[in-house]
């Protein structure tokens, strides 16, 4: 049923296009006004490949000069500090971080400089077929022309012999009023002479029409010719051309498109993705006690040990006590944590999203922006010892502080809120050609979740939703929303590091797809989870 309905389309786009083509031949000077349009579209195309090849020397010079600045730091860093521990581990995986982005760059670089050949390369043969078409043009308006003048120099030859023929019988038909005395003009001409001269500019009279009549049918038949065929084709000519062109230019403009999105995905993901690569998560992996006790422990190797009173008695020494309380609420499983529940849904993810609907609604990128690591870790600590207010007057101050402890509690679950084992139940939803398929996919595989699952997730869309309702204000909306929370909610662990190191474009597809569900589920939040 599609195929007949995009023929039929198609089918009608051909018939408006011949009508229009039509419409063309019968304006006068349609064919310069259509050679025009051709050199126009031709020009454009020449326009923007100019722009993408400057476009394509920044991105090269950009990607070159950050490969150039991360290796050179990362060599100098090496070299001045050897045994850095997990700071000096982190710090050079962010600059390889971006050297990749780089790397990318230089990738993008050279993308849109094949594009701008492409176009460079489309504009001298449209240029090319363009000359040719004007070139036959001219050749048949110049026929039509000839014809014209011919047929004009034949009427004037036909009106002078025939008025030629016409004195000549006013003047054998004049009868003299008066006897004229003999030999009082010389050219005096007798009744047969004027006879003879008479039948002489008759006949060429008729030759003259004769010539005149042959000419004018030749005439027609190269207007006929010229406006009736020859004149459609080569509009139908030039408009091929100027389609090739724009369908041409219409792809590179949308291989430009989704080539700059996938770099600038690609970026995103370079800072923040979930294999814990990310310039974020990289951060979170520096560990200071560890370097601190790696310190001490090479300072033991390279120094001996005091050598105390042998009166002191480590019998006597008081035991050391700790009482550490980790693991309570980050990086516990989502069941655990909604067992503590009524409604199965955890006081951390119910406070944080309270305190964001009271304080943060009209803050600008909100959920977008990172608050402070120091707070962060500070909001986490509480949390994790089970303080009745963790969330103080200084966090709300910055509400980021807040919303940022919210997204390391979600990265930071065993199995992510949308589980791993239901992980390619929700893109395949995702990927249903049309919404209102989507919708009941999603639908249906959210009711499948499990309990602690699905209370958690209605409640965070639920919150979400609120926050959207204000982009007026926070200019955050569904779609940004969805790219922030589809990588933090979902993520595929039977995918194995090797895969995502050969599939980049797999991987990019999967990031977007991830972001599909949160929008499809964010867009339709009311009617996936009706009350009951």
């Amino acid at each position: 049923m599609v195929i007949l309905e995009n023929s039929t389309t198609f089918d009608e786009s051909n018939i408006q296009a011949d009508e229009l083509v039509s419409q063309m031949a019968e304006i006068e000077g349609g064919l310069h006004a259509m050679l025009e349009k051709v050199k126009g579209d031709t020009q454009m195309s020449k326009d923007i490949s100019a722009f993408l090849k400057k476009r394509s020397l920044l991105e090269e010079s950009y990607g070159k000069e950050m490969v150039k600045v991360a290796q050179m730091t990362a060599e100098s860093f090496d070299k001045a500090h050897p045994k850095s521990g997990t700071f000096g581990d982190v710090w050079i995986s962010m600059l390889k971080v971006h050297e990749n982005i780089g790397n990318q760059r230089i990738k993008f670089a050279a993308a849109i400089s094949d594009a701008a050949e492409d176009l460079s390369a489309l504009s001298k043969s449209i240029e090319k077929e363009r000359k040719q078409i004007k070139d036959t043009g001219i050749r048949y308006e110049k026929s039509v022309i000839d014809a014209d003048a011919s047929l004009e120099k034949s009427k004037q030859k036909f009106e002078s012999t025939n008025e030629e023929w016409g004195r000549a019988v006013s003047q054998r038909n004049q009868e003299p009023t008066q006897q004229l005395k003999k030999n009082i003009f010389r050219s005096a001409r007798n009744t047969a002479q004027l006879d003879k001269i008479e039948s002489e500019c008759r006949n060429k009279m008729d030759a003259a029409d004769t010539q005149y009549k042959i000419q004018q049918k030749k005439t027609i038949q190269t207007h006929t010719e010229y406006y009736e065929s020859h004149l459609p084709k080569l509009l139908t000519e030039l408009k091929a051309v100027d389609d090739e062109c724009n369908i041409a230019l219409r792809y590179q403009l949308a291989n430009y498109s989704y080539t700059f999105e996938q770099a600038l995905a690609e970026d995103g993901l370079a800072l923040d993705n979930d294999q814990g690569n990310g310039l974020r998560a990289l951060i979170t992996k520096i560990d200071k006690d560890a370097d601190f006790a790696e310190f001490v422990r090479l300072c033991a190797e390279r120094g001996g040990r005091i050598q105390r009173n042998d009166f002191i008695q480590q019998d006597n020494m008081l035991p050391m006590t700790t009482n550490y309380n980790n693991n309570k609420v980050f990086g516990v499983p989502l069941e655990n944590l909604a067992a503590l529940s009524e409604d199965m849904v955890p006081d951390i993810l119910r406070k944080c999203a309270t305190v964001v609907e009271q304080y943060g609604l009209n803050s600008v990128g909100i959920y977008r922006l990172s608050g402070t690591s120091s707070r962060i870790q500070k909001i986490k600590f509480k949390f994790e010892n089970g303080e009745p207010n963790p969330i103080s007057e200084e966090d709300i101050s910055d509400i980021n502080n807040v919303t940022s402890v919210l997204k390391l509690w979600f990265r930071e679950l065993p199995n992510p809120l949308i589980p791993s084992q239901s992980y390619h139940q929700f893109l395949e939803a995702a990927e249903l050609p049309d919404e209102r398929s989507r919708v009941i996919g999603l639908h249906t595989v959210i009711n499948e979740l499990p309990d602690a699952h699905y209370a958690s997730l209605k409640f965070l869309m639920c919150h979400l939703y609120n926050v959207q309702s204000y982009q007026r204000f926070n200019k955050m909306g569904a779609a940004n929303l969805a790219t922030i929370f589809g990588l933090t909610l979902m993520s595929n662990e039977t995918r194995s590091q090797s895969q995502t190191t050969l599939h980049d474009n797999q991987r990019i597809a999967e990031s977007q797809l991830q972001a599909k569900v949160v929008q499809t589920i964010l867009e339709n939040y009311a009617e996936i989870f009706e009350d009951e």
